[in-house]
């Protein structure tokens, strides 16, 4: 311990600096410093009898406040108020602010706040609630679990796809079943819960399936232009959840997971013939499911619905919206299309050129730039049909179009018997006649290169092979037939004797000697 009592006394009595230092046992400096401080202190000798070292040293180096130390917040407490209607964080970090201030605490800034009530959080695997407002949000997705329509004629069993579309505020419910989850069945399911609800909202949120979205993240949102066009359409944006984060949909999941235990599961043993028929059922369920009181909440999704969200929708356009599938095609050198393996005429001009294709249930429709070139009857026909425009062929292709099984018949009859019976085996092998145009007219157009009685040999020789000839048949056996002709007329000339030049000239000379 340092003697001040002593170093205050010398200093008095005149003593320097170096001898105080040597008689109290320290350093020059610590001397110095004592002196120093209780000049500053306005402390000098004669000090009191009950003035002992201790007090002085409390005197002359007193120690500094110490500095509060931040407040922690009751962050149970504030997720409690976070729940109400209102309120928010800001107004949560006002009131904690006030009130720990007010009892001479020390608050944490504001993102300090925030980041330490994510923490707790996530630790404690709490969410924020969001406040919804009426007619805000219309929320989508497919349902997990699938139900199945069974084929009269057939038996075959086709799986169907649920569609569930709920309004967030209300959490009332429209769902529709679909034979696949396709673009076109996305964009008219969205058509038919618009007018089901009988108005749209300004915001949709769907999940990041493609039919819907093209990307999503953080630096870029592509939506699928047939979905941007619907929305636009209804005057909605498209806000996709974030991925993985099912949380920023809960309305419609929470939705689904009702739909699947309180319609899909009560209907699962029950037959349907027709998607109509099940569709009508499982709205049926749904609308019982809107009805059932809350168990946290006033009233059901059908009363709030009626009450306070109905009236909010954004009204219906004066049109249904006519629902398309877009796609980009280059037109082949036979200038038809293809949409789902069938296959439909452009133009001939526009061969290898990109065109632009519209789908819709019941049309075609090709464009080149805004301007429409084509425009076809849907056909549902077998795949691999083709559905021509005669104005769109050229001249040299329009026989073709007239085509059929009569004509077929004169032109074999023409060339012979044989070729008639081929053709006429040829025809009855395809389900639909018009399937066997294409080899009918390939095995008579072997007579350009073979003639007529080649042919009809290679015909009459088929049907020792086989009953039902076929043009690859015809074909080989004519090629066949061809190069042993071709083999029989070398063997033929093998063995002639020609003479040549040299032959010539030399019978020449022979005879030149002879006269002479």
């Amino acid at each position: 311990m340092i003697k001040y009592r002593e170093i205050l006394r010398l200093r008095s009595a005149g003593v320097s600096t170096r001898n105080i230092a040597y008689s109290c046992e320290c350093s020059r400096s610590t001397v110095q410093g004592v002196i120093n401080r209780a000049k500053a202190k306005g402390i000098s000798w004669p000090l009191p009898e009950e003035f002992d070292d201790k007090e002085i040293y409390r005197i002359l180096f007193p120690k500094e406040p110490t500095r509060s130390l931040k407040v922690e917040p009751n962050f149970s407490q504030v997720h409690k108020e976070l729940l109400k209607k209102g309120v928010t964080l800001m107004l949560c970090w006002s009131e904690y602010c006030e009130s720990t201030m007010a009892s001479g605490g020390d608050p944490y800034q504001y993102s300090a706040f925030c980041h330490r009530y994510r923490t707790w959080a996530n630790i404690n695997n709490v969410v924020m609630h969001i406040e919804r407002k009426p007619a805000e949000q219309m929320m989508v997705d497919w349902a997990g679990a699938t139900m199945e329509v069974v084929d009269r004629d057939t038996g075959e069993i086709n799986k169907v796809y649920i569609f569930v579309a709920c309004l967030a505020y209300s959490s009332y419910l429209y769902v529709e079943g679909f034979y696949h989850m396709d673009q076109e069945s996305w964009l008219n399911a969205h058509v038919n819960a618009f007018e089901y609800f009988g108005g749209t909202t300004p915001i949709l949120v769907p999940d990041n399936l493609k039919v819907g979205i093209i990307k999503n993240t953080l630096d870029e949102l592509v939506v699928n232009a047939s979905y941007r066009r619907l929305a636009e359409y209804y005057g909605c944006a498209v806000v996709p959840a974030r991925a993985r984060k099912p949380r920023d949909k809960a309305a419609v999941e929470s939705g689904v997971n009702m739909v699947t235990k309180w319609a899909i599961a009560p209907l699962r043993d029950r037959l349907f013939f027709d998607l109509g028929d099940l569709n009508e059922a499982l709205q049926e369920k749904v609308e019982e499911i809107c009805l059932r009181p809350f168990q946290k909440r006033a009233g059901s999704r059908g009363s709030i619905f009626i009450d306070q969200e109905k009236d909010a929708l954004i009204p219906l356009p004066n049109k249904r919206f006519e629902v398309y599938i877009s796609k980009t095609a280059t037109v082949p050198y036979n200038y038809h299309v293809s949409v789902d393996s069938i296959f439909y005429s452009v133009p001939f001009q526009y061969a290898k050129q990109e065109v632009e294709v519209r789908i819709t249930k019941s049309t075609i429709s090709i464009y080149v730039g805004t301007e429409r070139v084509a425009m076809h009857k849907r056909s549902y026909s077998y795949r691999g049909s083709y559905v021509t425009d005669v104005n769109h062929m050229p001249d040299t292709h329009k026989d073709f179009v007239e085509w059929t099984s009569e004509r077929f018949r004169k032109w074999a009859g023409e060339i012979g018997i044989d070729v008639e019976r081929v053709i006429e085996c040829v025809l009855a092998s395809k389900p639909i006649e018009q399937q066997a145009y294409r080899s009918c007219h390939a095995i008579i157009a072997l007579v350009k290169r073979h003639g007529n009685k080649r042919l009809n040999d290679a015909c009459k020789r088929a049907f020792t092979i086989n009953k039902s000839p076929s043009y690859k048949t015809v074909k080989t056996l004519i090629e066949r037939l061809a190069n042993d002709e071709t083999t029989t007329s070398s063997k033929n000339n093998e063995y002639a004797y020609l003479r040549g030049a040299k032959y010539f000239d030399a019978e020449a000379g022979a005879g030149e000697n002879n006269g002479k």
